[in-house]
């Protein structure tokens, strides 16, 4: 009995310190802003007592306030892009993201007979700048920084400001962040209710993060119009390179070296189509890879210093407030025991 009790203390005593030693950055939350408010505004049918939609604001809210309280996150980051965030990506390639205009983000269908593409316009931008004024009383950061995309400050944050010692999780549905996953970085998809980690990657696609480039490269990107080589889907790109599920990094030079052995005589085709096509996977590395983004030393020391910035307390009173204006205080139900369950630990590390 003696001996069963010491232990219990032991481990007590040990969560005890874990808890302790916490700091601001030792979980970080890492929110694509716009593909998790697109997705909150396309699928949330949430209306105020005026029958105008508020899905955008109240989902993006919940969203957020979910991931924070079930992975336990000191901090969290809402990463937006910024003006002219694609002008680099453009210059790489000109057809970068082209078709994006011409698709329309349907609001929730119950809105479909209601609402004009004019009328989704005036209430996405409305719910926008609803929603960013509230998050000004939360504790929360907002980063986004005139001339990159979100997706490159929150690529370097994972993987250059980020300690061993801590962790980070980010929140999007796009898989292009799935190349970031490593042994304290994790994806959390909200549209698949899925938390990714180099072994969930490795069980649903077969290919290890470390690797995950090289899919993507040989794929391409149908939804930034970014092309790749044709043929090479994720079922043969894992049977012509089986390497990819190891965690062993396979290089672009060691990736064509393997298609020249391999391709040499009677091999099949895909592997001569992949060195023709050499220039595009070069191209797409450039599009796509977000472990050293190409980002300029000055907007590097801004990441590098609001990333070290305390973060602001949160403001209950003026977001209760400015929610009851808004008239979407009623969709977070109980608004008060919603704040504490969501913001009370990363609250207790800001300043």
């Amino acid at each position: 009995m003696n001996e069963l009790y010491k232990r219990l203390l032991d481990e007590v005593s040990e969560e005890h310190t874990k808890v302790k030693d916490q700091s601001l950055n030792s979980k970080v939350l890492l929110v694509d802003g716009l593909n998790t408010f697109i997705r909150a505004w396309t699928v949330n049918p949430a209306m105020d007592d005026n029958g105008d939609h508020i899905g955008g604001i109240t989902g993006f809210l919940k969203s957020i306030g979910y991931a924070i309280r079930e992975y336990k996150a000191t901090r969290c980051i809402i990463v937006f892009d910024g003006k002219g965030g694609s002008d680099s990506r453009k210059k790489i390639f000109s057809g970068y993201k082209a078709d994006r205009g011409k698709s329309r983000f349907r609001v929730n269908r119950q809105y479909e007979d209601m609402m004009s593409k004019e009328d989704e316009s005036v209430s996405m931008k409305r719910q926008m700048i609803g929603l960013i004024e509230l998050l000004e009383y939360l504790p929360v950061d907002i980063m986004l920084f005139d001339s990159i995309e979100a997706d490159d400050v929150i690529g370097y944050i994972a993987s250059k400001l980020v300690t061993e010692d801590d962790g980070a999780i980010v929140m999007s549905s796009d898989k292009d962040f799935l190349q970031l996953v490593k042994s304290n970085v994790e994806v959390y998809s909200p549209s698949k209710k899925k938390l990714y980690t180099e072994q969930t990657i490795v069980e649903e696609f077969g290919i290890h993060p470390n690797n995950f480039m090289v899919y993507r490269c040989l794929d391409g990107d149908t939804s930034d119009n970014i092309n790749g080589i044709g043929g090479c889907g994720l079922k043969t790109i894992i049977k012509r390179f089986p390497e990819v599920v190891e965690s062993e990094r396979i290089e672009f030079d060691k990736l064509f070296e393997l298609c020249e052995e391999r391709g040499s005589g009677k091999g099949p085709k895909i592997y001569k189509d992949i060195l023709d096509g050499k220039p595009i996977v070069e191209r797409n590395f450039r599009l796509m890879q977000l472990e050293n983004p190409e980002i300029s030393s000055n907007t590097r020391l801004k990441i590098n210093a609001k990333y070290q910035e305390n973060v602001s307390k949160l403001d209950k009173l003026s977001f209760i407030k400015k929610a009851m204006s808004m008239k979407v205080i009623d969709a977070l139900g109980d608004v008060n025991n919603w704040i504490i369950k969501n913001f009370s630990l990363i609250n207790k590390y800001s300043k």
